[in-house]
Parts: structure tokens; C-alpha cells; sequence
């Protein structure tokens, strides 16, 4: 959109055709230069300040105003310019009055709120039927506005398209959790049967192990007690042997005094 300069000059050419019975003659011209002099060099901070010094000394003024508002909206201070344009509409100059509703729909297209751009445009010609600048912008945003609402369709449809594709992934993205949660119980369960298989089996073989050193126990046992049994036969054998050589000896003694007893003495004879 084309957006020309706003043509603060014509303010230099109202103070001058007006003179000091002109509605500037309340305004301090000094600081009114200034304040164009700064504008026309592009320093609109220090053109800003003029204007607003210079509105202090009549603060209705409309002209001051819209210089005001000039500068604010040099600054890119739409909201605040705004303000200023519109205090300025209370002026008589059919001239100020068209190029403040001009500005106006300047400002509200910065905002991107077109429909009342449309507004101030249509009455800035309603008071200058001439102004190009205003019928080329209004139709540029008319334009706009009629190609916004012919785009609006097939956003919406692709808004909806997206949205539907959002689904999809969402409920994809939800599935692939899902199947990754099962995965995961799974093999969680797998680790805790495998762990409970190997729990089990080394209980088992401490079972195992515990039934051996018990049946290990119990052949050392069994063993010291057939060698203790053993030892207590050796005794009784050895106590038996000995009676029984006692009895030999004591019966053998009983045979040999017989003996000693039938034997006499022989006596020779002295032939």
C-alpha cells in the first residue's frame, strides 16, 4: 500500500496566510519552526517536543494538535496520535479537518484495523472528493479486506486439515506410547520372571547343597559310628580271645598234674 508522506509544509502555509489573526496566533512561532525544521530533518523526537512546548501555550488549539500528532505518528505512537488527530477535528479548516481523517486511516492501517481505515478514508473524501492519496489507500484496503475473506475459506480448510493431521499424529503419537508402554511391561516382565527363574534356581541349588552337606553329616556320622561299633568288637573279641586262652591254660594245667602224680620215682637196684 502506498502510503505518502504526512505534508506537515501545509502548516508553514497556514501560519503564513493566516498571519497573527490566524488561528496560530496563539502558538509560539518560534517553537512551531523548530518543530518543523526538526520534523524536515527527520528528527522527530526533538520535532515532537517543539510541537508540544508550543501546545502549552494554547492547549485547544487544533493545529497544535495535529502537529502533535504528526510527530507522534512519525514515531510509530499510533494509539497515542490517534488521540491527537482527533482533538485536531474540532478545527473549522475543512483542510485540516480532511487531511486529520486522512492521517487517521494512516493510523489505524499501521494497527491492521482496517475497518475503521475504511471509515476516516471515506470521510476524508467526503470533504475532498479529489484526494487520490485517500481513494487509492481505500481501495487497496478494500482490496485487502476482500482478499483476507477469500483466503478466510481456505485457512479455515487448512486449519482443518491441519487440525485432522494433528489428530492423526496425536493418536499415532498415542499408539506408539501405548505399544512402547506394553513393550515396557513386557520386558519388565520378562526381567522379573527371569529374575524369580534365577532366584528359584539358586534356591534350589542351596537346597541341593544342603541336602548333600546333610547326607555328607550323616555318612561321617554313620561311618565314626561303625568305627566306634568296630572298636567295641576288637574288645570284646580281645576279652573273649583272652578267657578262652585263660580257660586253655587252666585245663592244660589240670593235665599235667596227673602226670606228676603217676610218676614215681624210680629207684634203682643195687645188684
Amino acid at each position: 500500500m502506498r502510503m505518502p508522506e504526512n505534508k506537515i509544509n501545509i502548516i508553514l502555509i497556514l501560519l503564513f496566510a493566516f498571519g497573527s489573526t490566524s488561528v496560530w496566533a496563539d502558538l509560539n512561532r518560534s517553537k512551531v519552526k523548530a518543530g518543523v525544521k526538526a520534523f524536515d530533518e527527520s528528527q522527530y523526537d526533538k520535532s515532537l517536543q517543539h510541537f508540544q512546548d508550543a501546545l502549552l501555550d494554547d492547549p485547544e488549539n487544533p493545529l497544535g494538535h495535529y502537529n502533535v500528532a504528526e510527530a507522534l505518528y512519525k514515531n510509530k505512537k499510533y494509539e497515542e496520535a490517534i488521540k491527537s488527530y482527533e482533538k485536531s477535528l474540532n478545527s473549522e479548516d475543512i483542510t485540516l479537518r480532511e487531511k486529520a481523517f486522512y492521517n487517521l486511516g494512516n493510523s489505524y492501517y499501521q494497527m491492521n484495523k482496517y475497518q475503521e481505515a475504511i471509515q476516516n478514508y471515506i470521510k476524508a473524501l467526503e470533504l475532498d472528493p479529489n484526494d487520490q492519496d485517500a481513494k487509492h489507500n481505500l481501495e487497496l484496503v478494500r482490496a485487502k479486506l476482500k482478499e483476507m475473506a477469500d483466503k478466510q475459506p481456505m485457512q479455515n480448510q487448512q486449519q482443518n486439515q491441519q487440525g485432522g493431521q494433528q489428530d492423526q499424529q496425536q493418536q499415532n503419537q498415542q499408539q506408539d506410547q501405548q505399544q512402547a508402554q506394553q513393550q515396557q511391561q513386557q520386558q519388565q516382565g520378562d526381567q522379573d520372571k527371569e529374575q524369580q527363574n534365577q532366584q528359584e534356581q539358586q534356591e534350589q541349588q542351596q537346597d541341593l547343597a544342603k541336602q548333600d552337606e546333610q547326607q555328607k553329616q550323616q555318612g561321617e556320622e554313620k561311618q565314626a559310628q561303625e568305627i566306634d561299633k568296630k572298636k567295641e568288637l576288637s574288645k570284646e573279641e580281645a576279652e573273649r580271645i583272652l578267657q578262652a586262652l585263660r580257660s586253655d591254660e587252666k585245663e592244660n594245667q589240670k593235665l599235667r598234674r596227673p602226670e606228676q602224680t603217676a610218676r614215681r620215682p624210680r629207684v634203682e637196684k643195687d645188684w
